[in-house]
C-alpha cells in the first residue's frame, strides 16, 4: 500500500509541476516524456522530416528537415528549411490534444519574395500520432498558401516523421 500510495503522490506532483508550466520536458522533470499527462506528452523540441506529396496520387517530391517546438500552454513553432531564411519568417502557431496518442495543430509563417517585399502567408494544419513511448510521432498536413489579401494561391499535403530531441 505505501508503493502504490508514493508511485500516485509522484504521478500527482508531476502532473501539477507539468500543468504548472514547470519542466514538461522529459529532461526538465528527469522523467520519460511517456510518464507526462497525456494531453503534455508533445511538450518539447523535435526534429522534423517533412515529405511534401502530391495531395492525390501521394507521391513524394520534396523531402526537408525542420524543427518543432510545443510548449505546455498549447503554443507552438517552427522552422523549416525548404525556402530560403530571407523568403520566410519561424513559424507560430497552437496545437491540443485530441485523443489516445493523437495532437491537432495548427502553424502559420510570413512569406516574403525575393525583393523583401511581403508575399504572404503559408498555413499548415497537422494530425500528429505520437508514438506509445513518447519519443516520436509521424503527422499528416495540409498546406496552404496566400499572397497579401489572403487570397488561396497553392495548396498541398505532406507527411512527416520526427524523433524527440
Amino acid at each position: 500500500m505505501k508503493m502504490r500510495y508514493q508511485k500516485t503522490s509522484f504521478l500527482v506532483a508531476a502532473a501539477l509541476v507539468a500543468i504548472a508550466g514547470i519542466g514538461t520536458t522529459a529532461a526538465a522533470t528527469t522523467m520519460p516524456a511517456s510518464w507526462l499527462p497525456t494531453p503534455l506528452r508533445l511538450t518539447g523540441v523535435w526534429d522534423v522530416s517533412v515529405t511534401l506529396r502530391n495531395c492525390v496520387s501521394g507521391h513524394a517530391f520534396a523531402t526537408f528537415p525542420a524543427m518543432n517546438q510545443y510548449a505546455a500552454d498549447g503554443s507552438e513553432s517552427e522552422v523549416g528549411v525548404n525556402t530560403p531564411p530571407s523568403l520566410r519568417y519561424p513559424s507560430f502557431g497552437v496545437w491540443s490534444f485530441i485523443g489516445l496518442q493523437k495532437f491537432a495543430s495548427e502553424f502559420q509563417f510570413f512569406r516574403f519574395n525575393p525583393d523583401g517585399s511581403y508575399a504572404g502567408i503559408q498555413e499548415v494544419k497537422r494530425t500528429i500520432t505520437l508514438s506509445t513511448n513518447a519519443n516520436s510521432f509521424t503527422s499528416t498536413a495540409t498546406v496552404a498558401i496566400y499572397d497579401p489579401a489572403h487570397h488561396l494561391l497553392k495548396s498541398g499535403c505532406a507527411t512527416e516523421t520526427a524523433v524527440r530531441r
